[in-house]
């Protein structure tokens, strides 16, 4: 006969050790993202590489992206097993994966929970094969590029005109809460500039946001509008970062990563846009999705 107090004993301790088992793993992954965050944040070059690391992985969280970083700081493009495998590439044995999150849904007692668990992803260098990785290359004058500028139209939180924009390409007014864009510029040029100036008037947010200035958004701005232009081939030069090191100054690492949060999500947003004008009867292929924590 079953010794039932035996039974729920070892129950009970079987899901205090899977209880003690995600707690450490959610503790190193914490410590390694807030690491990472702290890093970036303090140092330009390492603020610079990580906004190129992003751009080359858009489908990854800003926390992903730290964690993958702090355990690979030379890493340049990254998938996991399964993703590789779809881009005809594999992983070569005996090399070890980044940790990342991955969300998921699991039951315990009886219930379904949502949280995440520990996947693994590899560096580009990581793998063999014949599979090339390709990009949209917008070039002016080029039908994509059209269709791409015309989504920036439409992603725009606020209305867009042609007019004098002051000496530059495009620029956004907060008094008339619209994106002025010079009629003489080229197509690279407006969409650099659209790109940005849609983040100046997102963080405006129709005048909601009562502390916005140019000076203290622009290198959020430009961060986002570097990364979206990196993602498409689009010239574009790197942001300026004299004010890194004020603009996180006195935040904890967990706000760092929320701020960089913050420009992965309005980068993807954009991006989005344009991923449905270039290809509106093709979805790209679902990877794993990471949790932002």
């Amino acid at each position: 006969m079953a010794n039932l107090s035996e039974l729920i004993r070892q129950k009970e301790q079987q899901t205090e050790e899977w209880k003690q088992r995600k707690a450490d793993e959610r503790d190193s992954l914490n410590d390694m993202n807030d690491a990472a965050a702290l890093r970036v944040t303090e140092s330009a070059g390492a603020f610079l590489h990580y906004l190129d690391v992003q751009a080359d992985n858009p489908r990854f969280s800003a926390s992903n992206v730290l964690l993958a970083m702090e355990q690979n700081p030379e890493v340049t493009v990254f998938n996991s097993v399964k993703g590789w495998n779809g881009l005809n590439r594999n992983v070569m044995r005996e090399e070890v994966g980044m940790k990342i999150r991955v969300g998921d849904t699991y039951v315990r007692d009886g219930r379904q929970y949502r949280g995440y668990k520990v996947g693994r992803v590899f560096d580009i260098s990581q793998t063999t094969g014949h599979g090339q990785l390709t990009k949209n290359q917008l070039a002016d004058g080029s039908d994509a590029m059209s269709k791409a500028l015309y989504q920036l139209l439409m992603v725009s939180p606020v209305p867009v005109v042609t007019g004098d924009a002051r000496g530059q390409d495009a620029l956004y007014d907060p008094n008339q809460q619209q994106i002025i864009v010079s009629g003489y510029i080229s197509d690279s040029a407006a969409f650099r500039a659209l790109s940005r100036e849609a983040v100046h008037a997102g963080i405006h947010d129709h005048g909601n946001f009562p502390y916005y200035s140019r000076e203290s958004c622009a290198l959020s701005a430009d961060s986002v509008s570097y990364m979206l232009c990196r993602s498409y081939g689009v010239p574009c030069d790197k942001p300026k970062v004299t004010d890194l090191v004020e603009m996180f100054d006195g935040m904890e690492a967990r706000d760092r990563t929320s701020v960089l949060a913050n420009f992965q999500q309005t980068f993807a947003a954009q991006r989005a846009s344009i991923q449905r004008g270039l290809a509106p009867q093709q979805q790209e292929k679902k990877q794993e999705q990471d949790m932002e924590r």
